[in-house]
């Protein structure tokens, strides 16, 4: 069938095309989009087209996602102490691998006794640790008393020496309190002797 012979049915034709104003909405939906489309995809931009959606349908934007928490930082282990090397004679070495105590049990300018191995042990300024032998020298009962700052009593009859060194603050003591050998180590006190 040639063309001439087709029947011209204007009715048919127009509904085969689209109407004016589909066709503007189409062209406009396309010149949206090609001016959307580089917006959406900026880092950190919320999407336009879902915006416009929930504006048009009247539906509330989701969240924003909560932003992941950062990663915890690995606990960093403890270093271990250095190994001094074989001690050398007259060094000090532990007499014990039992401590006596903690160095944050000796409270700073005072003192602690350690009645059963006869040991006391001051600590006259933070840090600097001091041990003495536990009897006083006066007629050997135990130095219990530290209630004063700076220094250490007998109860028996009241002498008073220094925690730094000893020496008798007020007799009837004459001699002073004979040191005995600490070390510390890793925050623990220690009995201790010169190596041999």
């Amino acid at each position: 069938m040639a063309a001439a012979d087709t029947p011209h049915h204007p009715e048919e034709a127009e509904a085969a095309l689209p109407d004016r104003r589909a066709l503007m909405r189409g062209i406009s939906a396309m010149g949206l989009g090609a001016f959307v489309a580089p917006i959406a995809v900026r880092p950190g931009a919320d999407d336009p087209i879902t915006t416009l959606l929930q504006t048009l349908t009247g539906t509330k934007p989701a969240p924003p996602p909560a932003p992941s928490p950062a990663p915890a930082p690995k606990p960093v282990p403890p270093k271990p102490s250095k190994p001094k090397g074989k001690p050398k004679p007259g060094d000090l070495v532990r007499a014990s691998d039992t401590p006596l105590a903690s160095t944050e049990d000796i409270p700073v300018n005072s003192g602690m006794l350690f009645e059963a191995d006869e040991y006391i042990v001051t600590q006259p300024q933070a840090g600097k640790f001091v041990g003495f032998d536990s009897l006083c020298t006066h007629e050997g009962c135990p130095v219990d008393v530290f209630d004063r700052p700076g220094i250490m009593a007998c109860s028996c009859h009241s002498t008073d020496f220094k925690i730094t060194d000893g020496s008798v603050i007020r007799g009837p003591a004459k001699k002073p309190m004979p040191k005995k050998l600490i070390i510390v180590e890793d925050g623990q006190i220690y009995r201790a002797k010169k190596f041999e």
